[in-house]
């Protein structure tokens, strides 16, 4: 367990700090930052200590996955408090503004669902003492041989 935990905090801390330090480097014009909420920065706050114990999920591919989403979910959230509710997009490709951190949430997020998945297919049995399967899930289960 603590190697998955330090499989989390490592992305989290050098990701968010490359965010962090890609929005202090680079120059965004003032059109090129998003308004946060305050609760929108406690949902936030709320999901990175959800995501922080993902780490404790027999999972490695899950630990580094939660760990590179909250490194974006904390890199935004410490932006705005930093910016008066305003997160920065420094990075402009056309009509578009982003920062490293809604790289790192938009690529994370779909790899935490399948390394999430894969956990809950393996641990299946553990799921189902806990929440009974249903009819129609059984013949799903018979028919794919699971």
């Amino acid at each position: 367990m603590p190697a998955r935990i330090t499989l989390v905090l490592v992305p989290f801390t050098l990701l968010a700090g490359a965010d962090l330090g890609t929005k202090a480097v680079l120059r965004t014009a003032a059109w090129d930052y998003h308004q946060r909420s305050h609760a929108w920065s406690v949902f936030g706050f709320v999901a990175m200590c959800v995501l922080l114990l993902v780490g404790l999920l027999p999972s490695r591919l899950s630990a580094v996955a939660a760990g590179i989403l909250a490194a974006g979910v904390a890199g935004n959230i410490a932006s705005a408090h930093l910016h008066s509710g305003r997160v920065p997009n420094p990075i402009v490709v056309g009509a578009v503004a982003f920062n490293l951190a809604d790289v790192f949430v938009v690529v994370a997020a779909p790899l935490l669902t399948v390394a999430l998945a894969r956990v809950a297919i393996r641990h299946r049995v553990f799921i189902d003492r806990h929440v009974p399967p249903r009819r129609w899930e059984l013949a799903l289960r018979r028919k794919l041989g699971l």
